[in-house]
C-alpha cells in the first residue's frame, strides 16, 4: 500500500533472471560433470570480492534482490538426516532428508546476500549464498562466516547462478547450523591442531566478559554457552546466564535474554542484574505492564539504581499510552524529525475495535462502540520497519526487490524489510504467532514451529505476508500534507520506506473509506473519518482513488487478489463509454481555461458552466457516489472568490466541493442554520483548506460563530489527515 513500484527499465533485470531460471530448470535433476578446478574457482571468487570492495568505495551500490521460487524450510531433526557430498548433488533440487557439511575457505563477500567459497570433506568447492542475514551495520559479515567456519546445510539446494557457475543457496535461517571448533560433529580434519587447553568455567566466563567489553556479544554468547556445558555450580550457572542475558539483549535476542534471567521466578532474593535485564527484555518485547512490575520490584529492593528509575518512568508512560491512547504528539513529531531511522519508543494503543470474520473477505476490523469523526481508533508501533532517507543526497544507494513468480518489483525498503522481519522472528519466536496469522494468500507453510530447539522461520511465508500487508510510509504525514498543499499532483504519494503494522493489516479496502491512516515515524495512526455506529467495519483505501483513473486503480488493487465493489468502482464500471469521453473533453476545456481565470470575467462564467456540465454527467447522488473529478476544479474557484473577498460565491462553491465528496452540510448558504456537517464524506488532504476558506468567507460576511465552527471542522480534518492537531496552528491562513 503506497509503496514504490519500479519502472519498466528495471523489468529487464527481472526478465533476464526469469530466463536464467528457465534455462536452469531445463537442467533440473542433472549432476554437473563440468566442475571448474578448485584453483580457478578460488581466484575467480577472490577477484569478485576485490571488485565489490572497489564499488563500495565509489559510494554507489545498486542492490537488486530477486525473490526466487519458494520452497519450504527443513523441519526434520538433524539426527534423522543423512550426509551428502557436493558432487552427489543434483541441479535445481532440494535434497530432502540430507545435510551437507562444508567449511569456508575464503572471506565473505557481502552483496545482496553473503557469498563465501566452501569445500566439503572431499575437497570439492562451490560458492555458497546465504540470505536474510543481518546487515553490515548490525553484524559484520566475517562475524557470521569467515575462513575456517564450518557449517551444516540442511537439505541443500544446488543451482545454476546467473554467471553460469554452480552455487549453493540457503534462504531460511533455520537451514544452516554453525559448528564450532569443540562440536563433536565437526570433522577431525577441520578441528584446530591445538584446542584451548583451559576450558574451565571461569576461563570461559572471563573470555565471554572480555568479548562483551570488546563489543563482540555474539562471541560472548558462544563463550558463556560453552561454560554452561562444563557442569558449573548453581551459583556459577546463575552468573553465566545473567551475563549471557546481557549479550542476548545486545543482539536483540529478547526471548533468550528473558529466559536466562529466570523470569518470572526470580526467587526470594532476586539479583539486581537479573531483574534489570528481565525488565529490558520485557520492554523490548513491548510487554510494558510486566516490565513496569519488574522495575517496581527492582527499584523497591535497590533504590539507588538510577537507570532502573529512568526505565520505570518510560515503562509507566508506555502503559498509559496502551491503556488510554494519550500521546504527546508534538514530541512524537519532534522525535520523528531527529531520529534516523525514525523508529520511536512508544506503545501501541488499540481503541474500541476488534477483529471479526467478514463474508467473502476473510477478516476485518470493526468498531465496538459509536465513534465520531476524528476519534483515535488505533495508534500502532510498526512490527518491523525499513527506512529509506529520500532526502539524503550523499549516497547513491538504490535497492530493488524483484519477484520472479509474481512479476512485480519495488524500489525502496522492501528487500530490507524481509530481512528485518525474518531476523526479528528468528531471534524472538514468541512474536511469530501474531505476525504469521496475517493473510498470506494460498501459501501453505511448513508444519511445526521448532526443529532441534531452534525456531522454524519460513522466509517465503514472511515475503508472502509482506506482499499483502506492507504499507509504504513517509517520515511524517505532516510532510506529505504540506507537499499536497504545494502540488495538486495527479500522482498519489508512494514511499520507499515501508513497514508491517499487524493490527492495521486487518482493515479491508474500500474507495469510500471511513478511516484514514497517517504516520509519525514508525507509528501508524488510524482515526475515524466519519461518524460510525457500533458494529461498523472499518475500511480505508489501499491505493487512493483521488486523482487516479479507476482503470489504473483496479490494476494496482489486482495485486491483492480482489476486485473492489464499492459504490464508486461499480458506478465507474457502469458508466457508458460516451459519458467518459464527454467527461474527458470537459476536463480538457477546464484545464485550458485555468490560465485566464484571474484576468477575464468571461472565463470564470464559462468555467462555472463547464463545471456544472461535468457535474451533470453524474446520475447517482454524490452522497452515494462521490464525484472525484470535480473537487479540485471547484477548489480553484473558491480560491479565486476568496482572494476577491467574495464570501457569498466562495461559500457557494465550498458547498459544492463538500457535496461532491459525499458530505451533507447545512448552513453554507448564509441561512439562519448553523454551519454543520450532518454527514461526513470522503476526507482528502485539501479538505483542510476547504474548511479554512469557509472560515475566511464567514469572517468576510460577519458570521463569526460559523467561522469558528468551520475552523473546528478544519482542525478535525487536519487531525484525521496528519494524525494529530498539535501542529494545526502551522496551517497557513487563507
Amino acid at each position: 500500500m503506497d509503496v514504490q513500484e519500479v519502472g519498466e527499465e528495471y523489468f529487464r533485470s527481472l526478465l533476464q533472471q526469469k530466463q536464467v531460471l528457465e534455462r536452469s530448470q531445463r537442467r533440473k535433476g542433472q549432476r554437473p560433470q563440468d566442475w571448474k578446478p578448485r584453483e580457478e574457482v578460488y581466484m575467480s571468487f577472490m577477484m569478485a570480492l576485490m571488485a565489490t570492495s572497489i564499488r563500495r568505495q565509489d559510494n554507489y551500490m545498486m542492490h537488486t534482490s530477486f525473490v526466487p521460487p519458494s520452497y519450504l524450510p527443513c523441519n526434520t531433526p538433524l539426527a534423522e538426516l543423512h550426509t551428502v557430498r557436493i558432487q552427489d548433488l543434483q541441479l535445481e533440487m532440494h535434497h530432502r532428508g540430507t545435510y551437507l557439511m562444508v567449511r569456508a575457505i575464503t572471506p565473505p563477500n557481502r552483496m545482496t546476500g553473503i557469498l563465501v567459497l566452501v569445500e566439503d570433506e572431499s575437497g570439492h568447492v562451490v560458492v555458497l549464498q546465504i540470505y536474510q542475514q543481518e546487515d553490515e551495520e548490525t553484524r559484520a559479515a566475517n562475524e557470521i562466516v569467515d575462513v575456517g567456519t564450518v557449517m551444516i546445510l540442511k537439505e541443500p539446494f544446488l543451482k545454476v547462478m546467473a554467471s553460469g557457475d554452480y552455487g549453493l543457496r540457503v534462504d531460511h535461517l533455520c537451514d544452516i547450523v554453525i559448528v564450532d571448533e569443540h562440536d563433536p560433529r565437526r570433522p577431525a580434519k577441520w578441528c584446530p591442531r591445538v584446542l584451548d587447553a583451559d576450558r574451565s568455567v571461569e576461563s570461559l566466563k572471563q573470555s565471554g566478559n572480555e568479548a562483551i567489553s570488546a563489543g563482540k556479544p555474539w562471541t560472548a554468547i558462544t563463550q558463556y554457552t560453552a561454560a554452561l556445558l562444563q557442569n558449573p555450580t548453581d551459583d556459577q550457572a546463575d552468573i553465566l546466564r545473567r551475563n549471557r542475558a546481557l549479550a542476548y539483549l545486545k543482539t536483540k535476542q529478547l526471548d533468550a535474554a528473558l529466559t536466562d534471567t529466570n523470569f518470572p521466578k526470580f526467587g526470594s532474593q532476586p539479583s539486581e542484574k537479573a531483574l534489570f535485564r528481565a525488565a529490558e527484555a520485557l520492554y523490548g518485547l513491548r510487554r510494558f505492564e510486566e516490565a513496569r512490575q519488574v522495575l517496581e520490584t527492582l527499584t523497591g529492593s535497590f533504590p539507588d539504581n538510577t537507570r532502573a528509575r529512568d526505565v520505570l518512568k518510560h515503562a509507566r508512560n508506555r502503559c498509559l499510552e496502551q491503556r488510554n491512547g494519550k500521546y504527546d504528539f508534538r514530541r512524537l513529531q519532534v522525535a520523528a524529525k531527529k531520529c534516523r531511522p525514525p523508529q520511536l519508543d512508544h506503545a501501541t494503543y488499540v481503541g474500541p475495535i476488534e477483529v471479526r470474520e467478514v463474508a467473502n473477505k476473510g477478516r476485518g476490523l470493526f468498531v465496538t462502540q459509536p465513534v465520531r469523526a476524528g476519534d483515535l481508533l488505533l495508534c500502532e508501533k510498526a512490527f518491523s520497519h525499513a527506512w529509506i532517507d529520500e532526502q539524503d543526497k550523499t549516497t547513491s544507494k538504490l535497492t530493488l526487490l524483484l519477484n520472479i513468480e509474481t512479476g512485480r518489483g519495488f524500489a525502496g525498503g522492501q528487500a530490507e524489510l524481509i530481512t528485518t522481519t525474518v531476523q526479528k522472528l528468528y531471534r524472538n519466536p514468541s512474536l511469530a504467532r501474531a505476525f504469521c496469522k496475517l493473510y498470506h494468500g494460498d501459501y501453505e507453510p511448513v508444519e511445526g514451529l521448532t526443529v532441534d530447539g531452534q525456531p522454524i522461520i519460513d522466509t517465503f511465508l514472511v515475503e508472502r505476508i509482506m506482499s499483502y500487508n506492507v504499507f509504504g510510509c513517509p517520515r511524517s504525514s505532516y510532510d506529505t500534507y504540506r507537499n499536497a498543499l504545494a502540488d495538486m499532483s495527479k500522482t498519489p504519494a508512494a514511499f520507499g520506506s515501508c513497514g508491517i503494522w499487524v493490527q492495521a493489516s486487518y482493515i479491508n479496502h474500500s474507495c469510500t473509506s471511513n478511516v484514514r491512516r497517517s504516520f509519525i515515524g514508525d507509528m501508524m495512526i488510524i482515526r475515524a473519518s466519519q461518524d460510525l455506529e457500533a458494529g461498523t467495519e472499518l475500511t480505508f483505501w489501499y491505493q487512493s482513488p483521488v486523482s487516479m483513473s479507476f482503470k489504473k486503480l483496479w490494476k494496482k488493487l489486482d495485486s491483492w487478489g480482489f476486485v473492489c465493489v464499492c459504490a464508486m468502482c461499480n458506478d465507474a464500471r457502469e458508466t457508458k463509454a460516451a459519458v467518459k469521453v464527454e467527461r474527458e473533453e470537459l476536463q480538457k476545456q477546464l484545464k485550458e481555461l485555468c490560465t485566464t481565470l484571474q484576468s477575464r470575467k468571461s472565463s470564470i462564467a464559462k468555467y462555472e458552466r463547464l463545471l456544472l456540465a461535468l457535474e451533470a454527467t453524474y446520475k447517482r447522488p454524490a452522497v452515494q457516489v462521490p464525484r472525484l473529478l470535480l473537487w479540485d476544479a471547484q477548489l480553484l474557484l473558491v480560491r479565486i472568490y476568496n482572494s476577491r473577498s467574495n464570501g457569498t460565491k466562495s461559500l457557494e462553491w465550498i458547498g459544492k466541493i463538500l457535496e461532491s465528496l459525499g458530505f451533507v452540510v447545512v448552513g453554507a448558504n448564509l441561512s439562519a442554520t448553523a454551519f454543520t456537517v450532518e454527514r461526513w464524506g470522503l476526507v482528502i488532504d485539501h479538505l483542510v483548506e476547504v474548511f479554512m476558506h469557509a472560515q475566511a468567507a464567514f469572517v468576510t460576511l460577519g458570521h463569526l460563530e460559523n467561522s469558528k465552527r468551520a475552523e473546528e471542522y478544519a482542525r478535525v480534518v487536519y487531525k484525521i489527515v496528519v494524525g494529530e492537531d498539535s501542529s494545526f496552528q502551522s496551517v497557513p491562513r487563507v
